[in-house]
């Protein structure tokens, strides 16, 4: 962990006021980091944070209306809007690339010349933003999800987590692992150290269980449908599209025997693809799913990345050429 930069970010953050906010689409990961820095930032610092986010993806509503039943004293009310006129500082988490965070266009904050950091734990873009204050960024490839740094920051600064906090980061870790896929032993024992006598761990299981509604269970079906077969010497590729749940599919061609797959959804003017490897094609072979759709989102007008067997591409311009190219990329690797 990169705590050797914690000393730094707490000194340059005393006495400021900061927005905290995350990517389109926010997945449990990148909700659950945001409040719980805040909690953080509120408590250790005494100042104000404002918590701006854009909508969230149905796993993740679904998942917080469940632990606003459970703990009343929690409070999921995020704005989409905000005065920025009173900010020092935007702390952008589980992301570090802009073209994924809608509020800086919305709120007009690049116009405003706000500094900003990343907290992340995705693939290194190494871009040179304008106002980003690189030096502070904390971007770890190495873990699984950006809750695991936010608890790690608490821990370095000795933040008691609250047994509700607690349940909430457990929850992101878990599903942004894929319930240990993509961790590692750290992974298990940040979980471990989580966990006490309070937290029921089933109960958490539990809780990520969401029912398929009938328009989920149809795009699966009609992706398996559809499904084309690619083999690259003894690994198997598999192909689908689909209208929504891109990333869901993705994850059920793993499940059901794919080494690689990749899923595209098309609309009027752009696409979107979800990619899943099996976590031991990429420890033999080198994959890394996440550098190569960074690779070709520059040649869609797009954006892309994620890690070496979870990554995502959203663009625009000549989507049957950039599938050639990922599957052309992955196929050299696979060789």
């Amino acid at each position: 962990m990169l705590t050797y930069k914690f000393e730094d970010f707490k000194t340059y953050l005393k006495n400021k006021n900061v927005l905290i906010t995350t990517h389109a689409h926010v997945d449990i990961d990148g909700a659950a980091s945001c409040y719980i820095f805040k909690i953080f930032f509120t408590s250790y610092f005494k100042n104000e944070a404002a918590l701006v986010l854009p909508e969230f993806s149905k796993s993740t509503r679904d998942f917080l209306e469940k632990v606003s039943q459970k703990f009343r004293e929690l409070s999921f009310s995020f704005n989409d809007e905000f005065d920025i006129s009173n900010i020092d500082v935007i702390l952008v988490l589980d992301t570090n690339n802009l073209a994924q965070v809608s509020i800086f266009d919305k709120l007009n904050i690049s116009n405003a010349e706000i500094p900003f950091i990343f907290i992340d734990h995705h693939l290194n873009l190494k871009k040179d933003y304008k106002n980003n204050l690189s030096s502070l960024n904390i971007i770890n490839e190495q873990v699984s999800s950006t809750s695991e740094i936010i608890f790690e920051l608490c821990e370095f600064f000795n933040f008691k987590l609250e047994f509700p906090y607690k349940f909430l980061l457990i929850s992101a870790i878990l599903t942004d692992s894929g319930f240990f896929k993509y961790g590692n032993n750290d992974t298990i024992k940040r979980i471990s150290r989580l966990l006490d006598d309070q937290l029921d761990f089933q109960e958490i299981l539990s809780t990520l269980e969401f029912e398929q509604d009938i328009s989920e269970k149809l795009a699966r079906i009609k992706a398996l449908q559809r499904l084309k077969l690619i083999r690259s010497k003894d690994w198997l590729i598999g192909m689908t599209h689909v209208g929504s749940f891109e990333a869901g599919v993705a994850a059920l061609l793993i499940n059901i025997g794919l080494d690689v797959s990749i899923v595209y959804s098309e609309k009027k003017t752009t696409f979107r693809i979800s990619t899943r490897a099996k976590k031991r094609v990429c420890i033999k072979t080198g994959l890394h799913l996440g550098k190569i759709l960074q690779e070709v989102a520059e040649e869609c007008e797009g954006s892309g990345g994620g890690h070496d067997g979870a990554a995502s591409l959203n663009g625009k311009n000549d989507l049957k050429k950039i599938l050639n190219k990922i599957i052309e990329k992955i196929k050299q690797i696979l060789k």
